[in-house]
């Protein structure tokens, strides 16, 4: 019996070390969970190209050659999708070529990563899924997803965006700068999945004070009508 389940234990140890996570997406030291939806509406330059800006991080001691691979989810006529890893391709263009990312760091500045919509006389919403791997490893895909909206009057309710917690972390408030929707709440929710905190948006702004929360981690959620459009993680300390 006890030599079965070290045999189970040693096996179960290999499948994980085998399926382990290599990779993962972030930007400026937000980490997104494998398959987050993330919203986007930087209109970065003035005329209507909507950019996400994204890195990929190695996990592993090894230096890797990652791909990038795009796939639309929702598109919109009038809009022209494309993305820069290492270098810029064309729309219509798919996957990447390799980028060399050393162990335990994020692709750097001469290989950003930059994830473009640009709509052209049109507004409305462009759903975008995104996928990294090794280039040696295709079968261990990581991915997140992207929901591009421009302009108020084509942008569903589901095109807001809570911005990134400030200060984070955060020891006594924290705020966040609401756009995109008029009637929100911030809800926070504790590791366990409990809600601890909930306050509706104001003006567009929404500061809750966290003093009385313990220190750990906590995900902070824009919910639009009961529904849950965007996500942020804060750490409270």
């Amino acid at each position: 019996m006890i030599r079965r389940s070290i045999l189970t234990f040693l096996l179960l140890a290999f499948i994980g070390g085998v399926t382990a996570q290599t990779l993962q997406f972030e930007w400026n030291g937000q980490v997104f969970a494998d398959g987050e939806e993330i919203i986007c509406t930087n209109d970065e330059y003035g005329y209507g190209e909507i950019i996400q800006h994204m890195q990929v991080r190695n996990l592993t001691d090894n230096s890797l050659d990652v791909i990038l691979e795009q796939e639309i989810i929702q598109n919109l006529e009038g809009t022209m999708i494309s993305f820069c890893f290492g270098q810029c391709y064309a729309p219509g263009t798919n996957v990447s070529g390799p980028v060399a990312i050393l162990p335990h760091q994020v692709n750097d500045e001469q290989n950003d990563m930059t994830l473009h919509v640009l709509y052209d006389g049109v507004h409305g919403t462009v759903v975008m899924k995104y996928y990294a791997y090794a280039q040696n490893d295709p079968e261990n895909k990581i991915s997140i997803y992207v929901r591009f909206g421009y302009g108020a009057d084509g942008v569903s309710e589901s095109v807001a965006s809570m911005g990134h917690a400030y200060p984070n972390p955060a020891t006594s408030s924290v705020r966040f700068n609401v756009e995109g929707v008029a009637n929100a709440n911030i809800a926070i929710y504790n590791l366990l999945g409990q809600e601890v905190l909930n306050q509706k948006v104001e003006a567009g702004q929404a500061t809750i004070s966290v003093a009385d929360l313990e220190k750990g981690i906590y995900f902070c959620n824009l919910v639009v009508n009961g529904k849950t459009v965007s996500t942020e993680k804060l750490i409270v300390k």
